[in-house]
């Protein structure tokens, strides 16, 4: 039986071949992989084969896993080579952490995939030998790389001198728009692991090749660290609001966080959208759960982890730190401050899919920054992380100057602490999904995600499309730096983000406040929200509803978009 299904991310023509692979036979981890590996075609500056990230999945039985394949760092890599000031975690070899991304993919597909695993690449070996349209995003983000920043010349910026990187460009200046980008040594890598799997990248030829060129870079890594790199299932966390129940990842993802912020806003009577109180209440919860961040780490490191972010769920947990919320913001030290800084959306993804059958999953992954670590394997054509830049370093504060996190020290083996949260919703009576999302955006992934969730569920906006979920306004704080980020009013592609306005500035300032006005907030959501035809209510159990999705991806960015299938019915 061909499935229905829906498949929103980054990128619309991913998302497309997301749904050709449920019209072809497949399920919804068969087109989110399928996706995935789309987007790193597309996408290589945000997610790409050298990256790792996070899945929260409902099987079709309505259970809930949760899979962490994040990157680890190289098993000689301790905080003190990093307190050398020359040595980046951001840039070059010594920023890579050992890759997840594929082990993760293939781990859902040796467990929950239906079609053969090579037929999940074939449409993105079409696009990267046969080439595709450069849009404005993958422009934008090359030209990003220019020198002066915005402009299209290859002089003088960090690409000039690595040949990797020259398909970029033509006659020392950017691909221009309309252009067709083709990744024939990429083709080529997706070829050898859809005929031969995870094996020959963690073990093989193209294992070689990375850590040849990470230890080129000044990096640590060994082909040890790719040959002993493991997935990890472990037990998703949830929290129940009302009629709903939200489901998310735990540490060393971030999940805790943004069920915590969720959960303290629900103590309070919401005194509409927009209003001071709502947006004051709304601060001071992001405020006290980024506090809580300070303690997460990779619980394989940090003992007791796993039981601190239950306790942190329960309900008088939650009931008795909501009462920090006062009329009033204060000084960051009330707050605990997590001493993380504030990073613009550069280098990760969320993709989110459901099918007919019930199964739903969401995936953030990542390579970190722009263009990861800089790093585009020779002779393979895909990008390298960053990852260990998510690593607090022993004796150095970071870019802002705040003191590291010892939860989140490096160590051989370990994985750095995200902000990711993708999530799903279900319905507490029936079990049946509500919603799904995810965001990329560093570290305003979860007050992204807190108020996407938020306005879903506490405002209910009648006769909203998924799109106007994400088309509302979005403000962010995490203690450090101490202010609130509002975003202005703009127009993009003919679609109004309306901002906030003067007078809910200077109402914040007077409960103490300090603002920050940005053009636009730069994270990047997707939403897939469920709707049931109307002969049946959606809280009953009825065994004739047919469900029907609404797909949304930031409106505020060029190239987003999501895709519907709908199986022929049978005769």
């Amino acid at each position: 039986m061909v499935l229905s299904g829906a498949v929103t991310s980054e990128d619309t023509r991913a998302s497309e071949i997301g749904t050709q692979i449920i019209s072809a036979g497949g399920n919804a981890v068969d087109a989110v992989i399928a996706t995935i590996i789309a987007i790193n075609t597309l996408c290589p500056y945000h997610s790409d084969l050298g990256g790792g990230g996070f899945a929260i999945l409902r099987t079709i039985q309505g259970e809930y896993k949760s899979l962490n394949f994040r990157h680890t760092a190289p098993g000689k890599a301790d905080s003190e080579f990093y307190k050398d000031p020359n040595i980046s975690t951001s840039i070059g070899g010594s920023s890579v952490a050992v890759p997840g991304e594929i082990k993760g993919l293939e781990e859902l597909h040796k467990n929950y995939g239906k079609l053969p695993w090579e037929n999940l690449f074939k449409p993105s070996i079409e696009l990267a030998e046969n080439g595709f349209e450069v849009k404005q995003d993958l422009h934008n983000f090359i030209t990003a790389a220019c020198n002066p920043p915005g402009s299209t010349n290859l002089k003088g910026s960090w690409m000039e001198n690595d040949p990797s990187f020259s398909s970029l460009f033509i006659d020392n200046q950017a691909i221009p728009l309309g252009y067709l980008w083709r990744r024939p040594e990429y083709a080529k890598t997706l070829k050898k692991l859809a005929k031969e799997g995870s094996e020959v990248f963690y073990n093989g030829e193209i294992a070689q090749a990375i850590v040849k060129i990470v230890n080129e870079k000044g990096g640590l890594m060994t082909l040890d660290d790719l040959k002993n790199y493991t997935v990890e299932w472990n037990e998703p966390i949830s929290i129940d609001l009302e009629d709903y129940t939200i489901w998310s990842v735990p540490a060393p993802a971030s999940g805790a966080i943004f069920l915590s912020a969720l959960g303290m806003l629900d103590q309070f009577e919401h005194k509409g959208e927009g209003s001071i109180e709502d947006l004051h209440i709304l601060t001071e919860a992001l405020r006290l759960a980024y506090g809580q961040r300070t303690l997460l780490g990779d619980p394989n490191f940090v003992p007791g982890l796993k039981e601190i972010q239950l306790s942190w769920l329960q309900p008088e947990s939650i009931k008795e730190r909501s009462k920090l919320i006062t009329d009033q913001t204060h000084p960051p030290d009330y707050y605990k401050p997590p001493k993380v800084e504030i990073v613009n959306d550069n280098g990760t993804s969320n993709i989110t899919v459901a099918d007919s059958n019930g199964m739903v999953i969401s995936i953030t992954t990542t390579v970190g920054l722009g263009w990861g670590s800089r790093i585009m394997v020779p002779n393979f054509g895909f990008i390298l992380n960053d990852s260990m830049d998510d690593f607090s370093i022993k004796g150095r504060p970071n870019g802002t100057g705040y003191e590291p996190q010892i939860a989140n020290y490096v160590i051989g083996g370990k994985r750095p602490l995200s902000s990711s949260c993708p999530y799903i919703i279900n319905y507490k009576k029936n079990k049946k999904p509500f919603a799904s999302g995810g965001s990329a955006g560093s570290s305003t992934i979860i007050s992204t995600n807190i108020q996407i969730v938020r306005n879903l569920l506490k405002y209910k906006l009648n006769n909203f499309n998924a799109i106007d979920y994400l088309k509302l306004n979005r403000l962010h704080n995490q203690i450090l730096p101490n202010y609130t980020i509002l975003e202005k009013s703009s127009i993009h592609q003919n679609i109004l983000i309306k901002g906030f306005i003067k007078e809910q500035e200077i109402e914040l300032k007077k409960k103490g406040h300090n603002i920050k006005w940005i053009e636009k907030n730069q994270s990047l959501p997707v939403l897939i929200k469920f709707d049931y035809d109307s002969n049946s209510n959606s809280n009953s159990n009825s065994k004739e509803e047919q469900v029907k999705w609404q797909v949304a991806a930031e409106p505020r960015r060029n190239d987003t978009g999501g895709s519907i299938f709908i199986a022929p019915k049978e005769d």
